[in-house]
């Protein structure tokens, strides 16, 4: 699957970094590849674009490929107004109309992000053909709202730095460090991202409650959870699959960021998916 990405000058064309003005956010964004169908990038709390570079050189082989950075995320507006997961769902929308992706397309999704990928196929089913999300995280509980929230106010009064290492301890453990040099580009990604945008995320997160939507998504969906995540472990996981109709789980052998710690996998899991959901 792990093929060159140097492609065609439309393709190279494809790869200058471009940006969208709402009105509202400036939203950076990335078109690569060719083909149908098309399917939408979605990152984790705290990610950026970069978190799906090794998916990215696979899918765009085939297919039409488009990723962004979230509001208050990697090369985007670093907002200072709170925001919502349907606040991003609407970005996304207004991003989507921007670059005419034909439609349905696919959203493939990590962590927070799959609640994004959920809410925008529960309220615009025609623009959704199907959903894979990595290690997703759809709810959280008050245990979970309290961490996001200490999470949050450390970030915002101490900067990054004093929430990376704990942070990285459960969604990269030490287990998964082989690669030291993808571990490092993560952590210095992290420790550069906006602190203020990145408790506007954690507090999103800790404010979603998708118990009436996951009922509502009625395309097919995959959910992924990772043998070593301690965020979201596949008992977390499984249970949120068995809420989705027509939804499919697996385990493969990764952490809680699978699209940097095994996207070989990743990108399997997402093209037999698709394959199998083809339209007759």
């Amino acid at each position: 699957m792990n093929q060159s990405s140097s492609g065609t000058s439309h393709h190279a064309i494809d790869q200058i970094p471009a940006w969208i003005d709402t009105g509202e956010v400036s939203l950076h964004y990335q078109l690569e590849g060719e083909g149908r169908p098309s399917v939408v990038l979605i990152h984790e709390l705290g990610g950026s674009i970069a978190s799906w570079d090794a998916v990215t050189v696979s899918l765009s082989q085939r297919h039409r490929v488009l990723r962004v950075d979230q509001r208050g995320h990697g090369l985007s507006e670093k907002v200072r107004t709170p925001y919502t997961v349907d606040r991003h769902v609407e970005d996304l929308r207004a991003l989507l109309a921007h670059v005419d992706l034909p439609s349905p397309c696919w959203l493939v999704s990590a962590a927070a992000g799959a609640a994004i990928a959920v809410s925008l196929a529960a309220r615009y089913p025609r623009q959704v053909a199907g959903i894979v999300m990595c290690a997703p995280a759809l709810d959280a509980d008050s245990a979970r709202r309290s961490l996001l929230e200490q999470r949050a106010d450390l970030a915002v009064k101490q900067g990054m730095r004093a929430i990376v290492e704990t942070t990285l301890a459960r969604s990269w453990p030490p287990v998964l460090r082989t690669d030291m040099a993808a571990f490092e580009r993560y952590r210095a990604r992290l420790l550069a991202a906006d602190p203020l945008g990145y408790a506007f995320a954690n507090r999103a997160l800790g404010e979603m409650d998708l118990a009436d939507v996951l009922a509502q998504v009625q395309c097919p969906s995959l959910l992924l959870a990772g043998s070593h995540d301690l965020l979201r472990p596949p008992a977390l996981v499984e249970p949120q699959a068995a809420r989705i109709r027509h939804a499919e789980f697996r385990v493969i052998p990764s952490g809680h960021l699978m699209a940097i710690q095994n996207p070989d996998e990743v990108v399997e899991q997402i093209c037999a998916f698709m394959e199998r959901n083809e339209p007759q």
